[in-house]
């Protein structure tokens, strides 16, 4: 009789909140008609929880390739224009003219899987304030350089929770966010207030870690699949990309909200990458004179190398551990130059990359 009670109870709930509920799906476009029309097609053939609406909202910043009138011809519920307008400003703009209980922002060139909105609504239905996301994985087949970095964010926290049939990270779970692939109740975004319009970069992960820092729970959840078409495929890219998403503002905001003792692992790791390419270059210096001394060189090299062998070992692919390191190194590069301003210009990683 109680489980009875319990299954009557359960769908009474779900009823309650399925009744005329929206989901609008934000996307931030910028020179992006080669992937558009599968991103659509696949936001077209979700399966929605019962009496679930959808609205699709494309923002574009200024596209020159036809995005926005293939955007009219794919029949986006909204299209609006802002050129010249950074993304935390077209995300904003999203968020004024979206409709919808909870919002979801996603990529141009990103694919979501059938059951991507029916996975997140099991959360959304029994949290009152929750984001949930999840990083894309890469087409298949990928380039190395492509598999190496899902290696890593596939293992940046292990720790896996259960919550109402769902496998979720919950601990430091704002890890495994971006706007990339994000859905959220509106009130977050309202209690949040929106995205910090000062920041060219590194606006989504200010915008989760402010609301993890206000008691809102902020959880990767793996069912919540998608695929990124435009994933870096060469290490050339992979370093634009990287350059293009360090922001020194960003890690300086982290630092002071939570005196580093969350949320601090990117600007934990460039400190040591700048220390220890520091000891490296001393050892290759002091190696003409001491060959004893020049054994420093290794600091940097041993310092990647540990660091993708724990990530590898704890994947279970220790064949990755060398091209692992190599992207660590990359990363590394990139994200310490723009933190001692040496990148002040940043174009977009893409601008000139073949589709």
């Amino acid at each position: 009789m109680l489980t009875f009670l319990k299954i009557v109870l359960r769908f009474l709930r779900l009823l309650r909140f399925n009744i005329g509920m929206r989901t609008s799906i934000i996307v931030v476009a910028f020179n992006e008609a080669a992937a558009l029309p599968r991103m659509k097609q696949a936001v077209d053939g979700l399966h929605l929880p019962a009496g679930m609406t959808l609205e699709t909202i494309l923002i574009d910043g200024g596209s020159r390739d036809g995005t926005v009138a293939l955007a009219h011809q794919l029949k986006f519920t909204r299209v609006v224009e802002l050129p010249q307008a950074n993304i935390p400003v077209c995300r904003n703009a999203g968020l004024k003219v979206a409709q919808g209980d909870w919002i979801a922002f996603i990529d141009a060139d990103c694919v979501l899987a059938p059951g991507w909105l029916n996975h997140a609504a099991t959360l959304l239905q029994e949290h009152k304030q929750l984001i949930l996301g999840w990083p894309a994985s890469p087409p298949s087949p990928g380039t190395w350089v492509q598999e190496a970095w899902h290696i890593h964010w596939m293992n940046k926290n292990p720790a896996l929770d259960s919550d109402h049939g769902e496998r979720v990270v919950k601990q430091g779970g704002f890890r495994m966010i971006t706007t990339r692939n994000l859905i959220m109740h509106r009130a977050v975004a309202d209690a949040v207030g929106g995205f910090d319009e000062s920041l060219a970069t590194g606006e989504d992960t200010d915008f989760v870690f402010r609301a993890s820092t206000q008691g809102i729970p902020a959880w990767g959840l793996p069912s919540l699949s998608s695929v990124h078409l435009g994933e870096p495929s060469t290490l050339r890219q992979f370093y634009r990309q990287q350059v293009w998403h360090a922001n020194r503002r960003a890690y300086k905001t982290i630092v002071a909200r939570s005196g580093m003792k969350e949320g601090g692992n990117a600007p934990l790791f460039t400190a040591m990458f700048i220390a220890t390419a520091l000891v490296s270059l001393s050892g290759l210096i002091a190696g003409w004179f001491n060959p004893l001394l020049g054994v420093a060189i290794f600091a940097l090299p041993a310092l990647l190398l540990l660091l993708a062998t724990r990530t590898c070992l704890r994947a279970k692919r220790p064949a990755w551990i060398g091209p692992l390191a190599i992207l660590y190194g990359a990363y590394g590069l990139a994200r310490s130059l723009d933190l001692i301003g040496l990148s002040p210009h940043k174009p977009s990683w893409k601008a000139g990359r073949k589709s």
